[in-house]
Parts: C-alpha cells; structure tokens; sequence
C-alpha cells in the first residue's frame, strides 16, 4: 500500500520534481540509457521534416533541455511551461517561461504550430487528458517522448528490474542520492502498455510516426491534429 500512495497525484509529483531539479537532466539520462540528447533531436529533427513551425510549446519543459536543441537547429520562437517554478529559475535557455500543469494549459486553442514534450507524459496521473490538452493547443504537429511499458511481459520485467534495483545505484556512483530516483519506478509501475498510449494517441492524431526504445522502455511518437493543415 505505501508503494501504492508514493506517487498518487499531481501534488506528490511537484514535490519530487522541486526537490530534485539539479539532478532532473541526470535522471533523464538514466531512465533514457544515456540517449536521451539523440532522442530530443531525432524527434526535432521529425517535426521539422513534416513542417516548419514558428511558434512552438515545450511542455513539461524542465530546465529547457528539448528548447535549447530546438533553437539549435533552427531559432524559432519557443515557449516553455513546466509545473516546478525551480525547474524553470534554473532554464539553461533563454526562452520565455510560463508555471503551468500540462492538464491544463494556460494557452487558447491551436496557439502553436508545434507542441512537444519529453521525458514527462508518464508523470501524468491521466495521460490522455494531457494528450488531448497538447493537441488542443496545437494547430499542427505533436511530438512526445516519454516513458513507456512494453507490451512485451518479459521487456517490461526487465524495465521494472532495472528501474527498481540498478537505476537508484547508478545515480549513486554519478554523485546522487538514490532515494531521489526511486520515484521513477513508481511511475513505471502504473504505466499502461504502450498499444493503449497508441489508442489514445490515433483518437486525436494522424499518427507520422512511433517508435519503441530500448526494450519499449522509451517511446518516440509525433503526429499531426486530425483535419487540420500543417505550416510547411
């Protein structure tokens, strides 16, 4: 049961992420394998193949990891929302910055011509109403990269294996406490196959692409708002 209330709410979620901002990059990488900086611009890289956005949302946007190669590849207009106001004090990129939950976003419908986010959906206590919320903010692209759980049973036992018992020991070699990462696999443990993400993601989208990482550990989806042109 104590494992059960770890990670009940938003609330919890907010606490965690602002006890732990320096190391947030850092667990990024862990839950990641270490790729997490060629997955961000892999999945830039496909929004700006399918079109050329000019004003772009970064939710759940923590220090700006995601903006900062965004405006690498191509300087662009980004605005980043995340929940934890010392997430966004400590942005490593000049960006305009907005406290706000991904459940519900302060913005108008289709403000931007892209939305992404990573590293962040599966925090979500319902993701499919932070899905719904990101395409009703967009008028054309969504791109995502979050955590995700195999449908696979023996990929998804090796994913909770690593998560529960390697992952808080890593952190500890690099330098962190190891109890500030074991919240992560609370978070894995109530994920829910990765076809169901799929689903959820073809009822509001034409799906481009989705991809599974590391033994569906990771997926990468963009897509684009059903009967809606994208800016290309």
């Amino acid at each position: 049961m104590k494992e059960n209330r770890f990670m009940s709410d938003d609330k919890d979620l907010r606490d965690v992420y602002n006890k732990i901002p320096k190391s947030y990059d850092r667990a990024n990488a862990l839950i990641s394998f270490f790729q997490d900086v060629k997955w961000r611009t892999r999945l830039v890289d496909g929004i700006f193949h399918i079109s050329q956005p000019e004003k772009i949302l970064d939710v759940a946007s923590g220090k700006g990891e995601l903006t900062y190669i965004i405006k690498q590849i191509k300087e662009t207009y980004v605005v980043m929302t995340d929940y934890s106001e010392n997430m966004l004090n400590m942005s490593i990129v000049d960006s305009t910055r907005v406290l706000a939950s991904f459940n519900n976003l302060p913005f108008r419908d289709n403000s931007f011509d892209s939305v992404m986010s990573t590293f962040a959906l599966h925090a979500a206590d319902n993701i499919e109403d932070v899905i719904r919320e990101m395409v009703r903010v967009s008028n054309g692209t969504v791109g995502v990269i979050a955590m995700g759980k195999s449908d696979n049973k023996f990929y998804s036992f090796i994913t909770g294996f690593y998560l529960k018992y390697f992952q808080p020991y890593i952190a500890k070699l690099t330098g962190e406490k190891s109890k500030d990462y074991r919240f992560i696999y609370y978070i894995y443990k109530r994920l829910t196959p990765n076809s169901s993400i799929r689903e959820i993601i073809k009822k509001y989208m034409d799906v481009v692409t989705f991809e599974e990482k590391a033994f569906g550990s990771v997926y990468i989806f963009i897509g684009t708002k059903k009967d809606t042109e994208v800016i290309k």
